[in-house]
């Protein structure tokens, strides 16, 4: 009896871990993933976040900057609040598109991509940075060479004012009474005369000098915006944007008064002529099939508002955290 029971308890036990083995483990819930953003979607979310212009410049530099290689580093632009048809390149990758320009590109998108091309080609060619740092040495310049020219001009007339002080002073001790009172007054006077004539000497080189230093500086301006202009050109047309934008923007420009003349910018007409050259050396065609397969391969790029709190940020191909770049490098 005893032994019976213990083979029955010793079956059952065996029957219950059978069936406990057999039994079906249960899965743990999936957590549907969700799907990852498209370009679409990324460029939904934008026009819903952002103003209309920051939406259209962000969308124009995302696609200037994949098509041209220039996304390996972010660019910012800012809409200035004042009614003027200019844009230009400041400070690191900034490019600044007046409310002015704006309203009269309204509707034309290939217009607007050739004019923020342009100025970003101001950038890539680094025309701020050295422009600036060029002025500065040549008025250092203009100063020095000013200096040495009538060095010997003024060393000469300090040893003449000091004769004639002393010269006067013997002559009236000399000769005495109001003749010598007379001519030593007119020697000491001739002398602190020279002083006066070779200071507006000095002043007349400056002078001088500074206009030329003006009319070469607006020369290399002209010749950097021929530069910025065929990179607008390519830049743009490489985004898919249509190469008639860039002559669109120079008929508006046209409209501005002084355009036909050189001043720190080429004449219009001449840009326009320029920009028509550039189409024939640079097909289209051409430059947006170069363009397309490299934006192919890249990704929208992100954006974020800048640390100024007032420009938009477009990322570049790192994207706009740090902390997102090291979790992505070492985890979490």
């Amino acid at each position: 009896m005893l032994n019976w029971d213990r083979t029955l308890l010793t079956t059952s036990s065996l029957c219950l871990l059978l069936f406990t083995t057999m039994l079906p483990v249960r899965a743990k819930p999936v957590q549907p993933k969700k799907p990852a953003p498209t370009a679409t979607t990324i460029y939904q979310q934008a026009k819903k976040e952002l103003p209309e212009d920051f939406y259209t410049l962000y969308r124009v530099i995302d696609r200037v900057a994949r098509a041209n290689e220039l996304d390996n580093r972010p660019w910012r632009v800012v809409a200035v609040p004042k009614y003027d048809v200019n844009a230009y390149a400041s400070d690191v990758n900034l490019v600044a598109i007046y409310d002015g320009i704006l309203d009269q590109l309204a509707g034309d998108s290939s217009a607007l991509a050739c004019v923020v091309a342009h100025e970003m080609g101001h950038h890539t060619k680094r025309h701020i940075a050295v422009g600036e740092a060029k002025k500065t040495e040549l008025i250092a310049k203009i100063q020095e060479e000013a200096t040495k020219e009538v060095l010997g001009e003024r060393e000469a007339a300090n040893q003449e004012s000091t004769a004639a002080n002393v010269g006067g002073a013997v002559v009236n001790r000399v000769v005495g009474g109001t003749f010598g009172g007379l001519l030593g007054s007119v020697l000491g006077n001739q002398g602190a005369q020279r002083q006066v004539e070779s200071q507006q000497r000095i002043n007349e080189i400056v002078e001088k000098k500074k206009k030329e230093l003006e009319q070469r500086l607006a020369e290399q301006e002209r010749q950097q915006e021929f530069e910025a202009d065929e990179i607008g050109y390519i830049a743009s047309v490489k985004a898919g944007f249509e190469p008639e934008g860039c002559l669109r923007v120079m008929q508006v420009l046209a409209q501005t008064p002084g355009s036909e003349f050189d001043t720190t910018h080429p004449a219009v007409p001449k840009r326009i002529e320029a920009i028509k050259a550039l189409i024939i050396k640079y097909p289209p065609q051409t430059l947006a099939k170069e363009g397309e397969a490299r934006i192919s391969k890249t990704k929208p790029l992100t954006y974020n508002i800048s640390k100024d709190k007032t420009s938009l940020r477009i990322n570049s191909v790192r994207g706009g955290s740090q902390a997102d770049d090291i979790e992505r490098r070492f985890g979490k």
